[in-house]
C-alpha cells in the first residue's frame, strides 16, 4: 500500500493510493447519475453500451434485464476521472466501488449516517475506534447533511466480522 499522497503528488501515486484503500470488485464499478428530469441521483453499474445507438434500449429495458449489457472494469483512467471530477468527454464523473467480494469478504467498511445528530454518532463511533486502536476516518457526505466513517483493513476480512 502506498504510504501517502498529497496534492503535489503525481497522478499515478494518487491513483495507486485510492486503489489500495478502496479495494473492491475490479470487473465492474458503479457510476453516479443524476436524472435531468427528476433530479434524483444514484449509482448504477457502468456500461459501455449505455444510451448508445443500437444496443441500449433504455428506458424501455432496465439495465439489469438487458442482454446487451457490457459492464466496464475498474481502470486507472476511471480513478483519474473520479479524482478530476469529469470523464474523458468532460462530463461530470463520480465512480463508486462495489466493496463486497466473494466469498463474502471486504477490504474496507463505510458507515453512512445522514440523520439528525449524525455528528454526535460519528464522534462516539470514532472514539470507540480510537480506544480499540482501530484507525477510522470521517468525511462529510456530498450533501453536507451527513457523513461517512471509513475503516480500511490490511487484508480482506469476512463481512460479518467487519
Amino acid at each position: 500500500m502506498p504510504e501517502s499522497a498529497s496534492q503535489a503528488s503525481p497522478p499515478h501515486e494518487k491513483i495507486a493510493l485510492l486503489r489500495s484503500l478502496f479495494r473492491g470488485r475490479e470487473d465492474v464499478y458503479p457510476r453516479r447519475f443524476e436524472s435531468r428530469r427528476t433530479g434524483r441521483a444514484g449509482y448504477q453499474p457502468a456500461c459501455a453500451n449505455e444510451w448508445g445507438r443500437g444496443p441500449c434500449e433504455k428506458p424501455r429495458i432496465k439495465c439489469a434485464d438487458c442482454l446487451q449489457r457490457r459492464l466496464l472494469p475498474v481502470a486507472d483512467d476511471v480513478i483519474s476521472w473520479h479524482l478530476r471530477g469529469n470523464d474523458a468527454a468532460g462530463q461530470p464523473f463520480v465512480a463508486g466501488v462495489y466493496a463486497l467480494l466473494l466469498p463474502e469478504t471486504c477490504h474496507f467498511l463505510a458507515i453512512d449516517s445522514d440523520r439528525p445528530g449524525w455528528q454526535e454518532d460519528a464522534v462516539a463511533f470514532l472514539g470507540t475506534c480510537r480506544r480499540s486502536d482501530l484507525p477510522a476516518f470521517l468525511e462529510p457526505s456530498r450533501s453536507r447533511r451527513g457523513g461517512h466513517v471509513w475503516i480500511f483493513f490490511d487484508q480482506s476480512i469476512p463481512v460479518a466480522l467487519a
